[in-house]
């Protein structure tokens, strides 16, 4: 089929004409024409108040429930949920029962994504399940399509990831950490602060993450090799990682949507909703977070999205399990909590270039002539996450049935379109 997107913002900084209106006429999956104005009369119109366009969006941080918990989501509803979103790839992480720690499960993940239009960028577990300490099959699950590699929320020893560092440098693997000294962390839930102190929960000090991550950096700066970390979370973190750009180090990061938007003032009303990992923390935090992805330290924002049935959340807080669905509010947390803040091409950049460049892999220009990998959104179109429309089976989001402002409206990727 034909399609003509009307009168959209092109968002895409290095492109003639960033930030200009333009018609793009796509046939057969190909851009065909970029112009002010095209006229064809056989083409579908997909027309909004205030369209943009930009290249298809990437997830940084998109957990993984198929195999082992289907209950809470399977592998069509994770795919289905994405395009919702507007990513037209997930990385996934390995953290799944079993494991992603072999060929056979990297191949099952990018199998089951052939004939969609979102690709998953599967993660493999760094560590052996099976023998503690030592390495998994990496290198066999590079070969098979395996992206990057890490323990997800899981502790990594600076021993094994010495390890990890050394034997993917041959082949140019990416290594990606949650940093987290979990004997400083104390089995804490929320972020340490005055603040909470008074809801009696168990507190997580800022200081696992950061000093977890400067020991990373040192192991990484010795292994003369890359490192990214995965949603990072305190102000402390973004200053480490500045310095250590300014110096040289191969060092990149992402930060989840959710940690961007809210504080820990959030959970004193003990909504399990907001029982996220990292905890939400400071204002202050949250500042330094924003002024990362401004100028430049910070190189993507991930979703760290990560559905909860029903039986995990609906729980005392101690005892619920974290994690909520964020992939679905991305754009219109964006218009809501960060839009004055966050200049529009950067916000693109974080979920395109960005995640781009930490792959390793080459950037989707929009220009005539290749195939379309496309995100387009209204800036003012109105909706809300209901059962009608909700691609998940779980529902662990505060925002459930409240009005939004702000929705991706379609995708081209694979040959394949989705309007919503």
């Amino acid at each position: 089929m034909t399609y003509i997107i009307r009168q959209a913002t092109l968002i895409q900084k290095e492109n003639s004409s960033h930030n200009s209106r333009v018609d793009l006429l796509i046939s057969d999956g190909k851009i065909e024409k970029i112009a002010n104005n095209i006229s064809e009369s056989n083409a579908e119109e997909i027309v909004g108040d205030d369209l943009c366009v930009s290249s298809g969006w990437i997830d940084m941080r998109a957990g993984l429930t198929d195999p082992g918990y289907e209950h809470k989501d399977t592998l069509n509803n994770i795919l289905d949920t994405a395009a919702f979103s507007g990513f037209t790839s997930i990385v996934t992480l390995p953290s799944t029962t079993p494991k992603i720690a072999d060929k056979a499960s990297v191949s099952y993940l990018i199998n089951a994504s052939k004939n969609h239009l979102v690709n998953i960028l599967p993660t493999g577990i760094i560590e052996d399940p099976n023998s503690k300490g030592d390495l998994a099959e990496m290198y066999d699950m590079y070969e098979s399509g395996a992206v990057a590699f890490t323990n997800g929320d899981d502790e990594v020893s600076n021993g094994l990831l010495k390890k990890a560092l050394l034997y993917t440098k041959p082949f140019d693997g990416i290594i990606i950490s949650h940093p987290s000294d979990k004997s400083l962390e104390h089995g804490g839930v929320v972020h340490e602060s005055s603040m909470m102190v008074a809801t009696g929960l168990k507190m997580s000090p800022s200081i696992a993450e950061y000093v977890s991550l400067n020991q990373q950096l040192e192991v990484a700066k010795y292994c003369d090799t890359p490192i990214h970390f995965s949603c990072i979370s305190t102000a402390k973190s973004v200053e480490i990682i500045r310095d250590a750009k300014k110096s040289g180090q191969q060092v990149t990061s992402d930060v989840s949507i959710l940690n961007l938007c809210f504080t820990e003032k959030e959970l004193l009303q003990f909504d399990e909703n907001f029982k996220v990992y990292p905890p939400l923390r400071s204002e202050f935090d949250r500042r330094a977070l924003i002024q990362g992805i401004v100028d430049g330290t910070i190189d993507a924002i991930s979703s760290n999205h990560s559905p909860q049935n029903i039986e995990g959340k609906a729980v005392e807080f101690d005892y619920a399990e974290s994690g909520a669905l964020s992939q679905q509010f991305m754009f219109s947390w964006y218009e809501k909590y960060l839009a004055k803040d966050i200049p529009m091409d950067i916000f693109v950049k974080s979920l395109t270039h960005g995640p781009n460049d930490i792959l390793g892999k080459k950037n989707t220009n929009i220009e005539e002539g290749v195939m379309a990998n496309l995100t387009i959104f209204d800036l003012n179109r109105k909706w809300q996450l209901s059962q009608s429309n909700n691609t998940s089976k779980s529902s662990n989001t505060h925002e459930w049935e409240k009005e939004q402002k702000g929705k991706v409206v379609g995708l081209f990727n694979n040959n394949c379109v989705k309007l919503y």
